[in-house]
């Protein structure tokens, strides 16, 4: 019985690990906040995410960070020709997890990403790789399959998170895209853990194999993504289907609201999901506002079930390159069913002292239903070329 309290508490520490960010690059609290209203103002992909374009290291050096620098790759000491664009991610962690077991593993330190990434351009189509090793806190477990794997971790630890060629003219305009990438859909924050990422099949490591298109400018944005699991690793989720996502901003540029669509069919059961989000910067408080809910329907073997899944939080940035962001979550799992539901709060206080570097802390209380709260604090040192 002890070892599988033990072998439970290794679970749960390293569930909550593999739910970080895979890429603190790609915060999208900085869409309005930082004078930014598009997402692929500052990266190549056409939602954000991902390596960061010429724009989005400037800002990195002069903007984001407490002390200015050179933002570009390797501090400016590398000059790469127009086609080509280059970069890396270096990340370690430390996390201490409270799960009410005291005879389970509660601290772990370990190295959690080590990804390189590569762009290459020829007049409008563009190919997009990233590579490299899965973070993880035991690098020797055969015994646990994370949720987001078919096979142990052992056996995938080299990934490809994502890769994709594009099509597309202009940053403005008109985009098509295909490989394996997240589906442009919600806030689409950093933070994995969240129970719009986790529990609407965005994970860490649950990028499909998609075909998507849309339009970008700086008043609106629309994609359309058919998604299909990965066929090549089997990692991340089983589900196709096809997602949609718009966006218009509105008050000068200071807001934002979107409507989203998702249907997803996999063994035994349909997702349908509906649900928006909002955005707000109060530029007087330095704040921004945001939210999203989404009611999710399910429909599996005769039978259906009605969640609701949202958010809502601010970010805050009291000086420049210190961003505090506070988060509240639910989770109800079935709205026929009282207390059937769960909610977390969130707490992260993120430091960008110089260009290319940040530094973490977080600490999460997770209340699930009829069960005393997961506390976790978590930690974490990123550099990036």
């Amino acid at each position: 019985m002890k070892s599988v309290v033990v072998l439970g508490g290794i679970g749960l520490l390293a569930a909550a690990v593999f739910a970080w960010p895979a890429r603190a690059v790609a915060y999208p609290q900085w869409q309005l906040s930082s004078g930014a209203v598009r997402c692929n103002q500052c990266h190549f992909a056409p939602a954000g995410g991902g390596l960061p374009n010429g724009y989005g290291r400037m800002e990195n050096g002069d903007e984001l960070s407490t002390f200015e620098g050179d933002g570009m790759l390797l501090h400016g000491k590398a000059q790469l020709p127009s086609w080509l664009a280059l970069g890396a991610d270096l990340r370690g962690a430390l996390v201490s997890q409270d799960v009410q077991d005291p005879n389970g593993p509660t601290l772990a330190a370990f190295p959690m990403q080590a990804d390189a990434e590569a762009r290459v351009a020829f007049h409008a189509f563009s190919l997009y790789v990233t590579a490299g090793l899965r973070g993880q806190v035991r690098s020797d477990s055969d015994t646990m399959v994370p949720s987001q794997s078919f096979q142990p971790v052992s056996t995938s630890e080299f990934i490809s998170r994502e890769h994709w060629l594009m099509w597309q003219p202009d940053p403005v305009g008109f985009y098509a895209r295909v490989g394996r990438f997240f589906a442009p859909f919600g806030l689409r924050l950093a933070e994995h853990i969240t129970y719009i990422r986790r529990d609407l099949g965005f994970n860490q490591l649950e990028e499909s194999y998609n075909a998507s298109g849309g339009y970008i400018s700086d008043q609106w944005e629309a994609h359309v993504t058919a998604f299909a699991p990965d066929f090549v690793r089997h990692i991340g989720s089983d589900e196709s289907g096809v997602a949609g996502y718009y966006e218009r901003r509105f008050l000068n540029q200071t807001g934002a609201w979107g409507a989203q669509l998702k249907i997803a069919t996999g063994p035994g059961m349909t997702r349908y999901i509906t649900g928006g989000v909002g955005k707000y910067y109060l530029g007087l408080l330095r704040t921004l506002f945001l939210a999203e809910a989404d009611l999710v329907h399910l429909s599996f073997d005769g039978a259906s079930r009605d969640q609701l899944i949202g958010l809502a939080g601010l970010s805050t940035f009291p000086i420049k390159g210190v961003m505090v962001t506070l988060l509240e979550e639910l989770n109800q799992e079935d709205l026929a069913v009282r207390g059937a539901g769960r909610t977390a709060s969130t707490a992260l206080l993120g430091w960008f002292p110089y260009p290319h570097c940040e530094l973490q802390v977080m600490g999460r209380l997770d209340f699930p239903m009829g069960q005393p709260a997961t506390k976790t604090l978590f930690t974490q040192a990123h550099y990036f070329f």
